[in-house]
């Protein structure tokens, strides 16, 4: 009977939270007063703003020379890599104290392919290989300083190992990469 009277005093209670929450606050007349007389003494007036046009061109330019002059510091930041910096060798010339090492993979249907590896920052777009005579096989090369680099083909999008590399190395996140060892003189 305990448990009856406890669930009608429950509904009751809902009931008056219920109506109190669908009944419209009314603010006090004193604090509406004084919010409409304060919005009345506030002299508010749009901003106007006026800018010449000759400064507005000069800021522009300004823009463009301190964004271009950035661009150009953190891309040659990044060619540099820490001193391992390459050249694809499509001009035929291969930086001094770089060895030239030439990349390929067979992929007879792809229609892009390129190399993304330790010495170009992974850049897809930064190394393209073009397509031999054969029809069949992609190829670059890639001057390099000495060291140990990882590296993987990306063909129409998707990452591939070279599965002619001596050696081969997983990235952080389990996708499988080749290796080169580049020597020195």
């Amino acid at each position: 009977m305990s448990e009856q009277r406890e669930n009608d005093e429950l509904t009751g209670i809902l009931a008056r939270a219920t109506r109190l929450l669908h009944d419209e606050p009314v603010p006090r007349a004193a604090w509406r007063e004084a919010v409409l007389q304060a919005a009345e003494r506030a002299d508010v007036r749009p901003v106007a703003w006026s800018v010449r046009p000759m400064a507005a061109i000069a800021a522009c330019a300004a823009s463009l020379i301190l964004g271009a002059a950035i661009t150009y510091g953190v891309l040659h930041d990044r060619m540099e890599n820490g001193g391992r910096d390459v050249v694809a060798s499509e001009s035929g010339s291969v930086r001094p104290g770089h060895l030239p090492v030439r990349f390929a993979v067979e992929a007879p249907n792809a229609v892009h392919v390129s190399i993304v590896g330790d010495f170009n920052g992974w850049n897809p777009a930064g190394l393209p290989m073009h397509l031999l005579p054969d029809g069949r096989t992609w190829e670059v090369e890639v001057g390099l300083a000495p060291g140990r680099y990882a590296y993987a083909f990306v063909v129409d999008g998707r990452l591939a190992r070279d599965s002619a590399a001596a050696e081969s190395g997983t990235d952080d996140f389990g996708v499988p990469n080749s290796v080169v060892l580049v020597g020195g003189s």
